[in-house]
């Protein structure tokens, strides 16, 4: 039995979500409301039920996207890294990927199925993308893959290399990095750059930093009423931004989800780079992923060998395939996935990156709703 999700599905997925050792926090019904109250978009999440015991067997949150430019799609899930349907079995898996597909067609639209895990009885396209998890206990060491491709027809996720080296805490942590990340937060120290944690009081420095830097990427930013939803969704998100002679230079947002650390946003000023404060950042943020008794540390996508992946990789943070099923609007999955509103927007970023940024903060709010990205 398929249900949607309702308040008083609450406890039952909640326990569920904990038990699971696949859920992430893009599994949590909350974003269902963080998207629908920031960008009015028809959010759902599907609860699939024992129909003897009643308990919750998976779930899949979804949400309903159309515009002009990007035409109809079912996204599970948008704006956000992965999400996708997480099950006990791969008989829940099915009934969920059936009942995502029929929601679709319903809505004349194509559907695409963000994982961190292949599908059951699906060919597995990977995503351009990998996931960089950073494990701060040895059973967390699952969530690195050794690129053994995945084989279609089992449900399971592959081989996974050995744990190795897992610090306990966070001085053998430090002591275990690259001289060069050490020194790069001292820099950070020595620029005199500080760091302030909070929650809304910390939003209009983050905001700020943030859509200067997605300006210059070339790319819409979201709107504030995003983070401030997530803020009030999420009790265990809080925003840290850096500071340098009275000036806000860099911030980072993070959510501490059962026993993760997540690290969705992280923008930093280009001019302030030299001074590290991302470095300062990111230090304080595993610091604290220590103190909490973290699992592990989600430092989101990266493009394989590009920048931020070289970054989040000098934290020791190891990568995971992600997979990106793409179904037509008929329900035929495509044999290779692809970026597509990444790949529309492409052409624009040149020219977007060059607008005045008063402009790009009026436009992109209005836009991004409307990307999955």
């Amino acid at each position: 039995m398929i249900r949607l999700y309702d308040p008083g599905l609450a406890q039952a997925c909640r326990e569920f979500l904990g038990n699971s050792p696949d859920a992430n926090y893009c599994h949590d019904p909350a974003w269902a409301d963080v998207i629908r109250e920031a960008y009015g978009k028809e959010a759902f999440t599907l609860v699939r039920m024992d129909p003897v015991t009643g308990a919750v067997r998976g779930i899949a949150p979804a949400c309903s996207l159309a515009s002009a430019a990007f035409g109809r799609q079912v996204v599970c899930l948008p704006y956000l890294d992965y999400g996708g349907i997480l099950a006990d079995d791969s008989d829940s898996e099915d009934l969920l990927r059936d009942r995502l597909l029929n929601e679709a067609r319903t809505r004349r639209s194509e559907l695409e199925i963000r994982s961190r895990h292949a599908l059951h009885g699906l060919q597995a396209p990977r995503d351009e993308k990998v996931c960089m998890i950073l494990p701060l206990r040895e059973e967390a060491a699952e969530a690195t893959e050794d690129w053994t491709p995945v084989a279609a027809d089992t449900y399971s996720d592959g081989p996974w290399i050995a744990a190795e080296n897992i610090c306990e805490d966070s001085d053998s942590y430090w002591k275990s990095l690259d001289a060069k990340v050490r020194n790069q937060v001292r820099k950070a120290e020595k620029s005199g750059v500080t760091v302030r944690w909070g929650r809304e009081d910390r939003l209009d420095d983050f905001y700020e930093v943030f859509c200067v830097n997605m300006r210059d990427l070339g790319s819409p930013t979201h709107a504030k009423a995003w983070f401030e939803a997530v803020l009030r969704h999420f009790p265990g998100a809080d925003i840290g931004t850096a500071h340098r002679d009275g000036k806000c230079i860099g911030g980072l947002f993070r959510i501490l989800w059962q026993d993760e650390l997540v690290i969705p946003w992280a923008s930093t000023l280009k001019d302030e780079r030299m001074h590290c404060p991302n470095n300062a950042l990111y230090w304080d943020a595993i610091r604290y992923a220590f103190a909490q008794g973290c699992r592990l540390v989600d430092f989101g996508r990266s493009t394989r060998d590009e920048g931020t992946y070289r970054f989040k990789k000098q934290w020791q943070a190891r990568e995971s395939s992600l997979y990106r099923y793409q179904f037509d609007d008929k329900g035929h999955l495509r044999e290779q996935s692809s970026q597509v509103a990444q790949g529309r927007l492409g052409w624009t970023r040149n020219v977007w990156a060059k607008l005045p940024l008063v402009v790009a903060n009026s436009l992109g709010p209005m836009l991004r709703g409307s990307i999955s990205a």
